[in-house]
């Protein structure tokens, strides 16, 4: 009889063998990835001096993005400048080597809490092409110049050496912006800037989710599941990253072929559910606010908070990736969660499809292009062999993000089967994520411990209950509830 698994040893190799997930690459490749040197070093402009610091969550090792943020454009302009240093992994990838056809075949880069499989062997991921600080690295620098209330107004794209003066984390940063001290120097504007963009995105009709998210953390006892709190600053630099999506979309449909991230607009049906749940939960509708506005206002302490963010999920379903090689019409290309023309640009050591949107924008984007002017048409020579590829991106990032979400889940229900295995018919307090249906039982979410779950009967929407648990598997990793507990 096999001894029960207990949250001190949590195992993954499980769900690790079920996906056919492997860490190890092949001899040929890994001595391909050490081998492997700068290609475009030659054409590079020097951006040593440029102060750039990394900010990613602590322990990271594969380090995709650098930034910088001045008050003030080249034209003099009152706005800002965002610099924007993103790992060449083109540099040492070449399109149609044996590193690019296993690139393809992972996708990305899958995390689990013991660890990740990474897209690229280690040493590039961690090393050659990570942005490490106080290193020399090639790198894709984005300059985004916006006006005085944070629209984008240029950018410009080019290969370049860089030097990251330091490497920040998002808690840290956190603790010291509540202390009010002052922030590095390369970011001391990121709080303004970030501000400004979350808001020009809400008046676009931008609609930004939030729900709970859980995350295993490793204690000296043992695995624990954990709500992690998405901090200011970790919100703020994703809008660095997110302008620079926007522009490199923009810059892409402007020179007539590219790769974009999609999401079909909500129908005017999806939209009036919502507003109906809305009410429904007793939250005050203002008229001509959009979804977005609606959900940025709402205190996330409420559980009619909780239920109203789930139900604008169906808000944003469709999501896929779009691959094009003559303008496409607006709304195939379309991304309803940004309300504009968006690319994955920023994260080429874990996404695949990053790297061919570098090297897109670097074949249209070496000069000054103009961004609030969608009609601009940009000349440029798209390199044959990225050209060829791009058919088949769209179904590769498809199917390796399904992967990765499949593994996500199964590592959190496998947590949370594990960790309540004991507690059959305790009583819990929770709040209605989603209603049931014929076929599916209302989803719930229980506050403490952090779990997501399926509850038998009619929870109501709005509203904090009690629930029971009443059934356990952790070899199938399902967790059920029941409501009401009597």
């Amino acid at each position: 009889m096999s001894v029960p698994m207990t949250m001190a040893d949590l195992d993954f190799s499980a769900i690790i063998e079920k996906f056919e997930l492997s860490e190890a690459f092949a001899p040929e490749l890994e001595d391909e990835a050490s081998r492997a040197s700068d290609r475009f070093s030659e054409g590079r402009i020097d951006a040593r001096n440029l102060e750039l610091v990394t900010i990613d969550p602590p322990g990271s090792k594969d380090l995709d993005q650098a930034v910088r943020i001045e008050q003030g454009t080249e034209t003099g302009d009152d706005g800002f400048t965002l610099y924007y240093a993103i790992a060449d992994v083109g540099a040492f990838v070449a399109p149609g080597s044996p590193l690019d056809a296993e690139a393809k075949r992972r996708g990305e880069t899958i995390y689990l809490p013991s660890g990740n499989i990474p897209l690229y062997p280690r040493v590039l991921t961690e090393q050659t092409a990570s942005l490490v600080a106080g290193e020399d690295r090639p790198a894709v620098l984005w300059q985004i110049e916006t006006d005085g209330t944070g629209l984008l107004t240029s950018a410009r794209v080019r290969r370049a050496m860089v030097r990251v003066r330091a490497r920040l984390d998002y808690p840290s940063l956190q603790a010291r912006y509540d202390r009010a001290e002052s922030l590095p120097e390369p970011i001391k504007h990121l709080p303004e800037f970030g501000t400004m963009r979350q808001q020009r995105a809400r008046e676009r009709g931008a609609i930004e989710l939030h729900l709970p998210e859980q995350d295993l953390v490793r204690t000296p006892d043992g695995w624990q599941l954990r709500l992690e709190p998405r901090t200011q600053m970790d919100a703020w630099n994703s809008e660095c990253s997110l302008a620079t999506g926007i522009a490199a979309a923009r810059i892409m449909f402007a020179g007539g072929a590219g790769l974009l991230r999609t999401l079909p607009a909500p129908s005017d049906a999806a939209k009036s559910q919502f507003r109906a749940a809305a009410k429904a939960l007793g939250v005050r509708i203002i008229d001509g606010f959009p979804p977005g506005e609606i959900l940025a206002r709402l205190d996330l302490a409420d559980p009619a908070a909780l239920a109203l963010n789930a139900a604008a999920t169906k808000l944003l379903r469709g999501s896929g990736y779009l691959a094009f090689s003559s303008r496409p019409p607006q709304p195939e290309a379309w991304h309803a969660g940004v309300a504009g023309t968006y690319a994955h640009a920023t994260a080429p050591i874990r996404r695949l499809g990053d790297r061919f949107v570098s090297e897109i924008c670097l074949a249209f984007g070496g000069d000054w292009a103009r961004l609030d002017d969608e009609t601009t048409h940009l000349s440029g020579n798209l390199p044959a062999d990225i050209a060829e590829a791009l058919p088949e991106l769209p179904g590769l990032l498809s199917r390796s993000g399904r992967i990765a979400s499949d593994v996500e889940n199964s590592c959190i229900n496998l947590a949370e089967a594990v960790a309540l295995q004991d507690c059959i018919g305790q009583v819990y307090d929770a709040g209605l994520l989603r209603d049931g249906d014929e076929q599916h039982d209302s989803e719930i979410f229980v506050y403490e411990p952090p779990v997501i779950a399926q509850c038998r009967g009619e929870v109501p929407a709005g509203q904090k209950v009690q629930v029971r648990l009443a059934e356990v598997d952790v070899d199938q990793r399902k967790v059920r509830f029941a409501y009401p507990v009597g």
